[in-house]
């Protein structure tokens, strides 16, 4: 009963804050539109505010790996990304492009912590025979959150043009009081490894474990595909009905879709991840080809239901590729990675959809698409998929790593 309190806390303060963060694009994007005039501007914010993870990411989870008081880590960055916005909000159209380009990146560095950072926390919270779902439920709050922040902040627009950006703040400040009641222990410092030598030892995981480096390359470059449909959304509803209010529609049918998705997974857990990886990029990609030949709203209603479809499953699979690879010593730093290299890779997609916009919504989404193609060739260039049996083997090796690869106190960020 324990396990199973300790997951509805978590998965509650979850779902508050990756609500905040699933809006907090979509809010400078609009704002963003309504302010400055144009979609371009806006992309270069949102590639600054989810850029600054590239170099954020690994730290932030190596100094997590090691914190002793993780709720106060935690809840620093809930409180750091909410003043940051809040700042945005405040000199956005006051103040030149690239200040608020520079704070906006200043504000991104959180997003690793209540992104991969958090769902490293999971497995001291529950029982080993819980994981598989546990994770599974985690993964389903990126849905939860994304059928509640990004369609709230698009009708947020109609009650005055900053309205989105206050969204996210609340939803922190009620993530921020949840936090208190996740039974996240103080724990000792790993007293063997610098941070430094963490870093590394994280680093060498990801390139040498082969799953996991397939993985990460094939949906990083897919996910900065996926850029374009967020880029392009506005526009399109602008060029369907005349209104940017249609964006939240179009965003409620890719939520819909995750929802929908999660539930599933919940009900048939992912017993496959690698090829689950695989299947839920070319559906994606697929889904994606039809948003970009679309005419109509439905086409488009249809593309964006199908790619959140996708997001359940593949998220699920992702984290178990990660846990399952990744010694117990730099996990939460492996997550946190890998999540900063999708942030990252979306904010690139996002600057660079930006500024092929001149080409039309539709180049850019063809342009998306091959993105999907991409990743999914250099990833299954890295090797063939691993089987079943395979999977079982890694495992036992993983539960039976070497002193190298163990935590160095009692308790860990993820073991």
């Amino acid at each position: 009963m324990s396990s199973r309190r300790n997951l509805l806390t978590y998965l509650a303060t979850a779902t508050l804050a990756r609500a905040a963060t699933e809006s907090t694009g979509p809010a400078l994007l609009l704002t963003s539109i309504a302010v400055l005039g144009n979609g371009a501007s806006g992309s270069y914010l949102v590639a600054s505010l989810t850029g600054a993870a590239a170099i954020g990411g690994p730290v932030v989870g190596a100094v997590l790996d090691r914190s002793r008081r993780p709720r106060l880590a935690f809840g620093g960055a809930m409180v750091g990304l909410a003043v940051g916005i809040i700042g945005i909000a405040l000199f956005i159209g006051h103040a030149p492009l690239p200040a608020i380009m520079a704070l906006a990146a200043v504000t991104g560095l959180a997003y690793p912590a209540l992104t991969g950072a958090w769902t490293a926390q999971l497995p001291p919270l529950v029982t080993p025979a819980m994981l598989p779902r546990a994770y599974s439920a985690d993964a389903g709050t990126y849905s939860v959150a994304s059928i509640i922040g990004p369609p709230a902040a698009a009708a947020l627009i109609a009650v005055s043009v900053k309205a989105p950006l206050w969204l996210p703040v609340i939803l922190l400040l009620m993530a921020l009081a949840m936090l208190r009641f996740v039974p996240l222990e103080p724990r000792a410092r790993h007293a063997h490894h610098s941070l430094l030598s963490d870093l590394r030892h994280g680093a060498a995981t990801i390139v040498r474990r082969l799953p996991l480096r397939r993985t990460i390359l094939i949906t990083t470059i897919a996910f900065a595909g996926q850029a374009a449909v967020f880029i392009c959304t506005p526009l399109i509803a602008q060029q369907l009905t005349g209104s940017l209010a249609f964006t939240g529609v179009i965003f409620a049918a890719l939520a819909a879709g995750g929802v929908i998705a999660a539930g599933l997974t919940l009900r048939f857990p992912v017993t496959r991840p690698d090829a689950t990886i695989i299947v839920t990029t070319v559906i994606s990609g697929i889904a994606l080809a039809v948003i970009g030949l679309a005419h109509s709203a439905a086409l488009v209603l249809i593309g964006a239901f199908v790619i959140g479809l996708t997001e359940a499953p593949q998220l699920t699979a992702m984290f178990l590729i990660r846990s399952r690879e990744s010694p117990e010593r730099v996990r939460g730093q492996v997550f946190t990675t890998a999540s900063s290299l999708r942030m990252s890779a979306f904010a690139i997609g996002s600057a660079v959809f930006g500024s092929m916009l001149v080409f039309g919504t539709t180049t850019v989404i063809w342009a998306g698409v091959g993105l999907h193609v991409i990743g999914l060739a250099l990833g299954l260039a890295a090797g063939p998929p691993i089987r079943r049996s395979s999977v079982r083997r890694r495992r036992q090796t993983t539960r039976t790593a070497a002193p190298d690869s163990a935590p160095a106190g009692p308790r860990t960020l993820a073991p």
